[in-house]
């Protein structure tokens, strides 16, 4: 190896380093040259670098990187919504670290092995099987087992919408009404229940779903003849609070629907 005396005036201009070619010294720069690179570019560099074994502006390393990627990567789909599904159905089922394992490989729910040991496999299946990746986000598909006590596998799998899945979820209970089966929130968006909480928490209290549907329609189908008593405190420049008062001293009529309370004129 050269010393630093010697390569500082030593003049390579022409020289090729690897894929380097010596252009120029840099003015005032008494160690430091202009090399053009095969690829094109240009760069400077301190000729101590060339002579530790640079050879490229850094496009050879680049290029090494892409085809280390490319001879290590089977389906190049690796950033892919499909691809994290996939992995996070891998997982689940064989990674004890993840949050929800217990209720997958924990209880012995399997991932097949034809799409265990093939990205490729289940890929082909998914967009056979209606998987559409261009749905927006509010509507995106989950992957569902038909039968939850059993693997994952072509048989027993289909894709979902969020809402369909919570149906098929095992901590999701189902309650019976005039011979159909619902979630709470099914039930709710079923019937024009806009409230849900409206339902989950009759529920909870052992309501049955037709008195809470009858409860919500009582509640909200307010005859027309009543009044509001916010709107009727406006018409007489009050506060509702005033309103409710003479309501309580019988000075107008009064009446409760459901938490609310009305005027009758």
């Amino acid at each position: 190896m050269q010393t630093r005396n010697n390569y500082r005036n030593e003049d390579v201009t022409g020289e090729r380093f690897g894929r380097l070619v010596a252009i120029e010294k840099v003015k005032n720069k008494r160690t430091q040259w202009v090399f053009r690179c095969d690829c094109g570019n240009t760069i400077v560099l301190p000729y101590s670098r060339i002579l530790y074994g640079q050879q490229s502006c850094g496009c050879m390393r680049k290029e090494t990187a892409k085809k280390w990627v490319k001879s290590n990567t089977k389906h190049n789909c690796s950033r892919t919504k499909l691809y994290r599904k996939y992995r996070a159905m891998i997982d689940r089922c064989y990674n004890k670290n993840v949050r929800n394992y217990n209720r997958y490989g924990g209880r012995g729910i399997f991932v097949c092995e034809e799409w265990k040991n093939s990205f490729e496999a289940f890929q082909e299946w998914a967009y056979k099987s209606g998987y559409d990746p261009n749905l927006d986000g509010r509507i995106e598909q989950s992957l569902d087992r038909i039968d939850n006590d059993r693997e994952y596998s072509p048989e027993n799998c289909k894709w979902s919408t969020a809402k369909e899945q919570q149906k098929n979820k095992e901590c999701s209970r189902l309650y019976e009404y005039k011979g159909e089966y619902y979630t709470a929130s099914e039930f709710a968006d079923t019937f024009g229940i806009s409230d849900k909480s409206f339902v989950y928490r009759r529920l909870d209290k052992g309501q049955t779903l037709e008195y809470i549907l009858n409860d919500w329609t009582r509640i909200h189908n307010v005859p027309d003849e009543l009044i509001d008593t916010v709107d009727f405190a406006k018409s007489k420049n009050v506060d509702p609070a005033t309103v409710k008062r003479w309501i309580n001293k019988g000075l107008i009529q009064g009446e409760k629907v459901g938490r609310k309370w009305y005027v009758r004129p």
